[in-house]
């Protein structure tokens, strides 16, 4: 059986023995003395907890094929999100020139985008999340739900933290819905 050593805090394997005894780090323990020394292991983290991003649901319904062709004349005219803001030692495409990117042109189209923040708990994890849902004029819709652990840093709030990942979510829900690319910025639109 695993037990956690309740001073050093590292799990050990216990056997126990015949004569009531156990076993534990190379030494005969008393049964009477396991509880002041051994603890129950915790049990370990399920795989889900430990991924990084968790997909949530995705769904689609109504009419589909208006909306199909919508996106596809849209993806005809889509040319490349501009990355033009620097940060944590890169440059990205923040949410506004996604959104300046893709919003004339799906308006354009009869399709309209919309977000909704989300949140919930597995384990003892808090996730933040996004759900994305793009929906054509004559009533075809698409929906995906992605979600990441909320957790506060030296510098930021777990508040701040989960808006920080809730933009994230959204620059790449829109992007990966709608089939857009980021193109480095060469200098000549600046």
């Amino acid at each position: 059986m695993k037990l956690i050593n309740k001073q050093t805090k590292q799990i050990v394997e216990a056997v126990k023995n015949d004569d009531g005894t156990y076993t534990v780090e190379g030494k005969t323990i008393p049964r009477e003395e396991m509880s002041d020394k051994y603890g129950k292991a915790p049990e370990p983290k399920k795989k889900e907890e430990a991924m990084e991003l968790i997909s949530g649901e995705t769904d689609m319904g109504g009419d589909i094929g208006a909306l199909a062709g919508a996106l596809a004349k849209c993806q005809g005219e889509f040319t490349g999100v501009k990355k033009g803001t620097e940060g944590h030692g890169y440059s990205y495409a923040d949410i506004e020139a996604v959104l300046k990117a893709s919003s004339p042109i799906t308006s354009k189209n009869g399709i309209a985008i919309t977000q909704m923040n989300l949140s919930k708990v597995v384990g003892d994890n808090l996730l933040v999340g996004v759900k994305t849902i793009i929906m054509h004029k004559d009533g075809g819709y698409i929906t995906s739900e992605i979600y990441v652990p909320a957790i506060k840093t030296k510098m930021n709030s777990l508040v701040q933290m989960a808006g920080v990942n809730i933009t994230y979510l959204r620059r790449y829900g829109i992007q990966s819905a709608l089939g857009l690319a980021t193109t480095d910025n060469d200098g000549s639109d600046k």
